[in-house]
């Protein structure tokens, strides 16, 4: 019996907060909303602290957090998701210091990286880049962003 009067008195006060939150609006609504999940929430873990039954959302909290990778990554698949991920990626494009393009880089940098000396020669800017690439290349044990710096200083000192 006193099951059934706490069923009509949640479903009572169910009915009253979606009256209440049918008719506000705007800030009001969220505020709303926002209070009757804390509240829910807090009401249920009282019940189920006083029932001794709080040990189930220990357990499922455990199994949230075992499957918490899992389900990140199937939540980039949803498209609400996307949009954020899109959005984010946008700000920090935004936010990080533009790239050197390929022709940024000046004449007195492009000399230094080729080790050549002012009064150079197009076959000098040749010779020095096949010089530096044998030595920086990627296959060679060398690193992308040091042959993508010899390939800009040749192409910026012969243009």
């Amino acid at each position: 019996m006193a099951r059934l009067i706490i069923l009509i008195a949640v479903i009572a006060i169910a009915l009253i907060l979606w009256h209440k939150i049918g008719k506000a609006r705007g800030a009001e609504r969220k505020k709303l909303v926002l209070w009757s999940i804390v509240g829910s929430v807090v009401v249920l873990l009282g019940i189920l602290a006083v029932t001794g039954h709080l040990n189930v959302i220990t357990a499922a909290i455990a199994g949230a957090v075992a499957l918490l990778p899992k389900l990140l990554q199937f939540a980039k698949y949803l498209p609400f998701i996307n949009r954020l991920y899109a959005q984010q990626n946008q700000q920090q494009n935004q936010q990080s210091p533009p790239t050197r393009g390929k022709q940024a880089m000046s004449i007195e940098e492009a000399m230094e990286v080729l080790a050549l000396k002012p009064g150079y020669t197009n076959d000098d800017v040749i010779q020095a880049h096949r010089r530096m690439m044998q030595k920086m290349h990627p296959d060679r044990g060398g690193s992308d962003y040091l042959a993508a710096q010899i390939n800009n200083a040749k192409d910026t000192l012969l243009t």
